[in-house]
């Protein structure tokens, strides 16, 4: 999974966002590691709705007291499968990087 892939489901995975919400907490979640330009974060929303990883929430579901032309995004069940994948996988990674690292000695 791309790693913007990861930060932007991990920011839908508790709450449906708009675009500019999803940049903003990715770059907050990331520590500001990660930040989204606004051709890979609309690029990037077109293609986690193809995968069927996010789902454009209809005007008659938003959040309330929200007005204007935002899109929100949710993450779908296939989506939730994927975040949980990956995650997984990054924590074996991690567990065989810190395996590798304690073995190398000084």
């Amino acid at each position: 999974m791309k790693p913007h892939w990861f930060f932007i489901l991990l920011s839908v995975s508790d709450a449906p966002r708009y675009g500019t919400a999803i940049q903003d907490d990715v770059r907050a979640l990331s520590g500001g590691g990660v930040r989204l330009w606004p051709a890979t974060l609309y690029g990037s929303l077109e293609e986690l709705v193809e995968q069927g990883w996010l789902e454009e929430i209809a005007d008659d579901e938003r959040p309330e007291k929200i007005s204007g032309r935002e899109r929100f995004y949710r993450i779908t069940r296939p989506g939730r499968v994927a975040l949980e994948r990956e995650a997984t996988r990054l924590e074996s990674l991690a567990r065989v990087a810190r395996t590798r690292l304690a073995l190398g000695g000084a």
